[in-house]
């Protein structure tokens, strides 16, 4: 196991330095950024553990592991308690100790919270919610224990994921089955990659079907239901409003909801929604009216999280494993079957 002598002796410094630079107190003690990078980058590469989690890991026992659970602080927030529903449901189910720490980080800034972090010591790590940004970040850096991500697939890690484009085209499918032609979409902004591919698939399914959603149907909201409000009543008030509309996530889908019946605009007489579950099931079955979705299964999703990190930590599995998870297609008042 390396040592602080072996990277004081890599990097050309003191043994002292090293001590500051991995306390933390790099940039207090006036030591230039370049040096610290230095060091971090040579500690990676030896693969150091520091003193006291060196001390938890000759403490831990067989079957009890440390897992940090990185997700992002963004409105996906709200979508936390259903994942880790199902983790904690693989814990129990594997019968083993497990200690979950929660890691919040923002959006682009992943590399700032894990290099926080880079002193605790974990024997897996499950990272959520990457931005293009941190996907660069985590294929360049040499992480010392197993990670599996979550929706994102990278040639260097494993993951459970889905396929995202796929799930737009199914949305797409249920609207031109119908006979519904005119369509729009109601979407976050596309610095959420896994969002901007399910409207990928959305559109590309109409174009390829020869009815190309105008560019004046593709509305862009912020992650709040209010955002989808004043969209909703931009779209009716200009004509725009079309007859089948896909809402990106059911926060947007919602506020959908409010602003039609607000206006007395008949869902699905009017126009019909469909969107993604993401928030527990009761939110949106009882919802009036109930909404069509393609259901995000994130129970399921972190109990296989849970089941690939464990199995990755135990060299039970190759890395990189990628897993697939389909989504679940629920038809309701919002959106009906073509015969109902």
């Amino acid at each position: 196991m390396s040592t602080i002598k072996d990277i004081a002796r890599e990097a050309g410094v003191s043994i002292a330095t090293v001590s500051i630079v991995l306390n933390g107190k790099g940039r207090e003690r006036k030591i230039s950024q370049e040096t610290q990078d230095r060091i971090h980058q040579i500690a990676q590469q030896l693969k150091y553990v520091p003193n006291q989690s060196a001390k938890k890991l000759r403490a831990a026992h067989k079957d009890s592991y440390a897992i940090a659970f990185y997700w992002a602080t963004d409105f996906r927030i709200n979508y936390l308690a259903r994942i880790t529903l199902g983790i904690q449901r693989e814990i129990m189910r594997q019968n083993k100790v497990v200690h979950l720490t929660v890691v919040p980080y923002e959006v682009d800034h992943l590399q700032k919270q894990m290099e926080t972090t880079r002193n605790e010591f974990f024997n897996g790590i499950i990272i959520a919610n990457m931005s293009d940004k941190d996907m660069e970040y985590l294929n360049s850096c040499d992480l010392s224990c197993p990670v599996v991500l979550f929706n994102r697939e990278s040639p260097k890690y494993s993951s459970v994921t889905m396929d995202n484009y796929e799930v737009g085209c199914r949305v797409a499918r249920h609207f031109l089955k119908k006979g519904l032609y005119d369509a729009g979409v109601l979407t976050h902004d596309t610095a959420f990659p896994i969002m901007r591919t399910w409207m990928d698939g959305f559109i590309d399914t109409f174009a390829r079907a020869g009815h190309p959603i105008p560019q004046d149907r593709i509305c862009l909201c912020t992650t709040s239901s209010a955002s989808a409000i004043e969209a909703t009543r931009q779209l009716a008030e200009t004509h725009r409003l079309p007859r089948a509309m896909f809402c990106e996530s059911d926060v947007l889908a919602h506020g959908m909801l409010y602003a039609c019946h607000e206006m007395g605009i008949s869902i699905p007489g009017d126009v019909e929604v469909f969107t993604i579950g993401i928030n527990m099931a009761e939110f949106n079955d009882y919802a009036i009216p109930s909404l069509s979705r393609i259901d995000i299964p994130m129970g399921h999703i972190g109990e296989q999280l849970l089941h690939l990190i464990v199995n990755l930590i135990e060299k039970k599995a190759e890395n990189p494993t990628v897993q697939y998870v389909d989504g679940i297609e629920i038809i309701a008042q919002s959106s009906p079957a073509e015969n109902s």
